[in-house]
């Protein structure tokens, strides 16, 4: 009585309409009945004592219960939990207040900063820019690693890959394109860490700070300890932030992914 209590109260503030109730649970998928106004697809839903636990629709399964994926542990969840849907899909900060700070799937920081109460949010679900709007030309993208830039010349706009084993030197190379990117570009990195090791992405953030490349640099990560709905969706948020300084800043951005595999997988145990 004393859950159900607290829900009330915080259910008061919501619609009776964007309410439903927990109806079973497998693991990190959730199904969550609602008598109106079935949510859609990627709306985000908190349930829980605290609405502390956060859901995304993945799956309408009929006309009043959703399939959802949980981007937060779940303990202490149960049949019978009334559950808020927000109407809206997950969202991260963008902006130039991001530069120089790390951030979680949820935008939430990691190295203690405050963003702004009026930071600019978007959500991490946008469609792509229309056929019109993409460049029909290729052009060089110079590096300044003179082996990079004549054996393996990369291209503006494009996708490469960085494949080696561990401990060759994958982070020296990422560390020197920032650091190009940065300076000789006057453009944006971004890192994003999915089912990194908190140990990798602590020693990065450090070396970027050393190398004086962090103040014009983004970090996000999705790290191997959360479940595969955050480090599925780390990706899409690392994508939304870089978005915005190539269509509102008009800069350049070097995104750098480490690694796709553990993306992948995270899709698989998602679907899975």
């Amino acid at each position: 009585m004393g859950v159900l209590n607290a829900q009330t109260k915080m259910l008061n503030k919501t619609a009776v309409d964007h309410v439903g109730v927990v109806v079973a649970m497998h693991g990190s998928v959730v199904d969550i009945e609602f008598v109106d106004n079935l949510p859609t697809i990627n709306t985000v839903i908190k349930t829980g004592q605290g609405l502390d636990i956060i859901l995304e629709v993945h799956m309408q399964l009929n006309n009043q219960r959703v399939r959802c994926i949980a981007l937060t542990p779940t303990q202490g969840l149960a049949r019978g939990m009334q559950a808020i849907s927000t109407g809206e899909p997950l969202q991260i900060p963008v902006g130039p207040e991001t530069l120089g700070h790390m951030f979680d799937v949820f935008g939430h920081t990691l190295d203690n900063y405050d963003l702004p109460a009026e930071q600019q949010r978007r959500s991490i679900h946008n469609p792509p820019p229309s056929l019109t709007q993409r460049s029909t030309t290729s052009e060089v993208f110079e590096t300044g690693i003179k082996a990079i830039d004549v054996l393996l010349p990369l291209e503006r706009g494009g996708k490469a890959g960085l494949f080696g084993g561990a401990g060759v030197g994958k982070t020296v190379l990422l560390t020197e394109l920032i650091h190009n990117m940065v300076k000789n570009h006057s453009g944006v990195s971004m890192f994003c860490g999915i089912g990194e090791r908190s140990r990798e992405g602590l020693e990065l953030y450090h070396e970027m700070k050393d190398a004086g490349v962090l103040d014009d640099m983004v970090m996000i990560f999705g790290q191997m300890s959360e479940l595969p709905g955050a480090r599925y969706r780390v990706g899409h948020a690392a994508l939304t932030m870089a978005e915005y300084f190539r269509d509102d800043e008009h800069k350049d951005v070097l995104l750098l992914i480490d690694n796709v595999f553990r993306f992948i997988q995270a899709g698989m145990e998602v679907s899975g």
